[in-house]
């Protein structure tokens, strides 16, 4: 029996039983529909936030085409102009007008081996990426700075490169040169320690271009056409733009804004003594060892658009592009979306940092069984009977496929015999997987 009513046939009967209001119901009806609407919209507005975050970080819905109109006349950027004709120069000079100064010197430059920590042999990317500049560029030098010497068949695979003939001289030209590179301690007026082998490198490769003047390559670079063709050494500088990876914040085509990211220094092309590269090297008076990108990729920007006579700005499609982004970087590496042959672009920096899980497993045998637009562009730059000539050496000293980017890190894969029958069954195999 309850105390207000009864539970039987008497007042009350077929009612509720009291129940004394509570703390909560005494709030109010404006209490109740805040927290009715809080708990209506909060799951949706935590989705959407949550969806925010990994779409700005991880485009991966878009197509390594996005950034360009959908028409089927723009999904890949137009090749670089042609340089002018030899009966140009020759009216050009017929009038009058005085020579164009001496071209930038052909000489290659690539600055390695800086860490002080043991490294591994010399990757097979790297070998294909430096045969890339000495077939296609047709150096008059290579110039390898380095504290440390590469070690590893792969090394030992460049350092026997003999060069190039020479038709009008009939000289063999282009063969590597080991230079030994100075260990940078610190750096302005104020002696900045410097300290990781990143920033060394950083600040060496504009030391030897003033030096000699070239072109200086990062490691991970290939190159696709030459760059006298295009007229690039007859210029002062010549650096090419880094386009921003793709957010809500900096949307599609943001990067065909003159807004990039800044000028990369992966690829560099420049006279002895450059103005631009003097100006640049000084702006490490206010070096700061704790960013990454500040001196290497957004001071030249900057300085380009304080400088803008000094220095040849070309695209970002010219040397860097696919971008280091998840979706361009999968565009490359995992599929055959990208290609190469009909973009026109100059060089490919394969962003070796971020496609270091595909890099590490590429040797002889799944360059060619792996079938990726990466593949197909790297697999032009291979020796003859490259894979043959490496099974040799192996069986003699045991030499394996020195293709690892960190120190104990080898191949899963057991190679068969490559050739024309392994090409004739080239399938769609991932990265990692056993090469059957």
């Amino acid at each position: 029996m309850s105390i207000l009513g009864f539970t039987g046939n008497g007042w009350g009967a077929g009612e509720r039983e009291y129940v004394p209001m509570t703390t909560r119901e005494r709030r109010g009806p404006t209490h109740s529909f805040i927290r009715s609407t809080l708990l209506h919209y909060l799951p949706s507005t935590l989705i959407l936030g949550i969806g925010i975050i990994i779409g700005s970080n991880f485009p991966l819905y878009l197509s390594i085409y996005t950034r360009r109109p959908s028409s089927t006349f723009s999904l890949l950027p137009p090749s670089l102009p042609a340089p002018p004709s030899p009966s140009t120069f020759s009216l050009i000079f017929s009038s009058g007008l005085p020579p164009p100064k001496e071209p930038i010197p052909n000489i290659v430059h690539y600055v390695y081996g800086l860490a002080s920590e043991p490294q591994p042999d010399f990757p097979y990317f790297a070998y294909l990426a430096m045969r890339s500049a000495m077939t296609v560029l047709r150096p008059d030098r290579v110039l390898f700075h380095c504290i440390h010497e590469p070690k590893g068949y792969w090394w030992d695979r460049v350092k026997a490169w003999e060069g190039w003939d020479d038709d009008e001289t009939g000289m063999k030209k282009g063969s590597l040169e080991v230079v030994k590179a100075r260990d940078v301690q610190w750096i302005g007026s104020d002696r900045r320690p410097v300290r990781h082998f990143a920033h060394k490198a950083d600040i060496i490769r504009l030391e030897v271009l003033l030096e000699y003047g070239g072109i200086y390559l990062d490691i991970d670079t290939f190159i696709l056409r030459p760059f006298a063709d295009h007229s690039l050494l007859l210029h002062d500088t010549v650096l090419g733009m880094e386009a921003r990876g793709l957010s809500f914040i900096h949307g599609l085509a943001s990067d065909d804004e003159m807004e990039p990211k800044g000028l990369c220094n992966a690829v560099i092309i420049a006279r002895k003594d450059a103005e631009f590269l003097q100006r640049w090297l000084a702006s490490y008076e206010g070096f700061r060892e704790d960013k990454w990108t500040e001196h290497s990729v957004e001071m030249p920007w900057t300085l380009a658009k304080m400088y803008p006579t000094s220095v040849t700005v070309l695209s970002e499609r010219a040397f860097f592009w696919p971008l280091w982004t998840d979706d361009h970087i999968h565009a490359v590496y995992e599929t055959k979306e990208y290609d190469f042959e009909k973009s026109g672009q100059l060089a490919y920096h394969a962003w070796e940092s971020k496609a270091r899980p595909y890099l590490s497993k590429l040797d002889p045998s799944t360059i060619n069984i792996i079938d990726t637009s990466f593949t197909q562009m790297a697999r032009q730059f291979q020796e003859p009977d490259e894979e043959k000539r490496r099974r040799v050496a192996g069986k003699v000293d045991g030499i394996g496929s020195g293709t690892s980017v960190e120190a104990g890190v080898e191949e899963a894969e057991k190679e068969e015999v490559i050739g024309a029958s392994a090409v004739g069954r080239r399938r769609r195999l991932r990265w990692g997987e056993g090469v059957k």
